[in-house]
């Protein structure tokens, strides 16, 4: 290794003064990122506060005409600002990265305070004080505090997404140690202005076995890192793992260790490929997450009360157009009423499907031919059914049954299930769940036909999307908009 001796890395004079590194560019504090949620949090406080005695005032001076005690709802503010800034705080959404993804922020922020807010009057009704508080100061309160709150999250999102570019003040500045293909992969995956993070370079190790390969990428060696690193250049080293023994491996990252900065291992080339993982703790050992069980823990139990609760209400309110639609096919012509086809449920499970007839025909077999746009097998009044979705309502009696979810990925014949399973990556996970009547991808417009592999692909992603990021409010979300489906129908074939 080049001029390195146990425990001291080589003194070479930094070009930089206290102030400016060598390039002329003022050096930063290595903790603006890490103050950052802390001043976001303290203005949520703030607001919280502030809002609660701002709501009182108005309500008081204007709408009652008497004065109000300022000490006491200056308490409730600070006893919600403690609850839903500690709850935040807890969960990670006062983090740089995660203030700056904004990713589900809006649910965190809101579902949190409903938490809070519910905790307030469980807190105000057992102390038997709740006739101090106005109802239409609380749901004010409740409003408004929220939505300054989530005012303040997409100001500072949108101020240090500004402040990160081009190595600003908030820029994160990688270094690599070791010129492998690890180390420019994992340069191309995250060095982006969108994350703030910008790679300084890629440094070579000076590591024996063949420690360092892409020499025509190398910024400098060890020596050229102390350099940069002292002169407040970089803020974060992440190691690459070259290819070595243990020993060397143990003596570089001492010898790293003495520098002003973060030292990072970046574990494999897997990891990089499975980004959206979390890293867990397994008997003491880091593991990296990168897929949890569906509907864990109280998940399962919430989504079988869902469905059982809300199917069996569905059919009841139903019924009288069940037999209106029954009536009708029978009505029709011949042929049974109802279309019963096996189809693949949770974990494969085979279960056989009811749908309201619509065609002459009722494929059950190794070939089905799906409906396409002016199938001449549909019947007149199945033209009708299909396109408002009325031909699925006997589903219910799936969901009833436990065999389906109200929402959930859609079903498809044994037959395209093979079919689809071999040719398209990913797509046995959507059996991880129940399937639904309706889902995620139908009310982003995927319905009706999927004769192309590209179209069940996209259908597959948002199936896995609504698996991974399942609740009850998202259940509730997708069922609204299934109604507006079925008034203004899209693609219904």
């Amino acid at each position: 290794m080049a001029d390195l001796r146990e425990g001291y890395m080589v003194n070479v004079e930094a070009k930089a003064t206290d102030e400016f590194s060598r390039d002329g560019v003022r050096k930063r504090s290595s903790v603006t990122r890490a103050l950052f949620g802390d001043v976001l949090q303290l203005v949520d406080f703030a607001l919280l506060i502030a809002s609660s005695v701002l709501v009182a005032y108005v309500y008081h001076r204007f709408a009652l005409g008497s004065e109000f005690d300022f000490q006491k709802y200056a308490a409730a503010g600070i006893v919600g600002a403690t609850g839903l800034t500690a709850l935040l705080r807890r969960d990670g959404y006062y983090e740089f990265d995660q203030v700056m993804s904004q990713a589900g922020a809006i649910r965190a922020i809101a579902s949190r305070w409903i938490l809070v807010v519910l905790g307030l009057l469980a807190f105000v009704f057992a102390l038997k004080i709740s006739d101090n508080f106005s109802r239409v100061w609380l749901f004010t309160w409740s409003v408004s505090a929220v939505s300054l709150v989530l005012a303040a999250h997409a100001i500072a999102a949108a101020w240090g997404r500004r402040l990160s570019r081009d190595g600003g003040l908030f820029s994160r500045r990688i270094a690599v140690v070791g010129a492998t293909d690890l180390a420019e992969k994992f340069a191309q995956h995250v060095g982006s202005p969108d994350n703030g993070i910008y790679v300084v370079g890629i440094y070579s190790a000076g590591l024996p076995n063949n420690g360092d390969d892409l020499y025509d990428c190398v910024k400098g060696d060890l020596n050229d890192l102390a350099i940069a690193a002292r002169a407040g250049e970089i803020d974060d080293i992440v190691v690459t793992a070259p290819r070595t023994s243990p020993e060397n491996m143990e003596q570089l990252l001492r010898r790293l260790s003495i520098l002003p900065v973060s030292i990072s291992l970046c574990a494999n080339v897997h990891w990089l490929d499975h980004t959206g993982g979390a890293v867990a703790n397994v008997g003491g050992a880091k593991v990296l997450s990168l897929y949890r069980r569906p509907l864990e823990g109280w998940g399962g139990v919430l989504k079988n009360a869902e469905d059982f609760v809300l199917g069996a209400i569905a059919l009841v309110i139903a019924s009288p157009v069940l037999l209106t639609i029954a009536l009708a096919i029978k009505l029709q012509g011949k042929g049974p009423i109802l279309f019963a086809q096996q189809r693949h449920g949770f974990n494969n499970a085979v279960f056989r499907i009811y749908k309201f007839r619509t065609m002459t025909v009722a494929e059950d077999g190794d070939i089905v031919t799906q409906a396409s746009e002016g199938d001449a097998r549909i019947t007149p009044l199945g033209k009708f059914l299909r396109r408002y979705s009325l031909d699925e309502l006997p589903q219910l009696i799936n969901v009833v049954r436990g065999e389906m979810s109200l929402v959930g990925p859609r079903p498809h014949a044994l037959a395209h299930n093979h079919q689809y399973a071999l040719a398209i990556k990913n797509y046995s996970g959507r059996h991880k769940v129940k399937p639904g009547i309706t889902g995620w991808a139908q009310v982003n417009g995927l319905r009706g036909e999927t004769s192309e592999n590209e179209l069940m692909e996209q259908r597959v992603q948002y199936d896995l999307s609504y698996i991974d990021n399942w609740s009850i409010w998202f259940d509730l979300k997708i069922l609204l908009l299934t109604v507006w489906a079925v008034l203004y129908p899209k693609n219904a074939v």
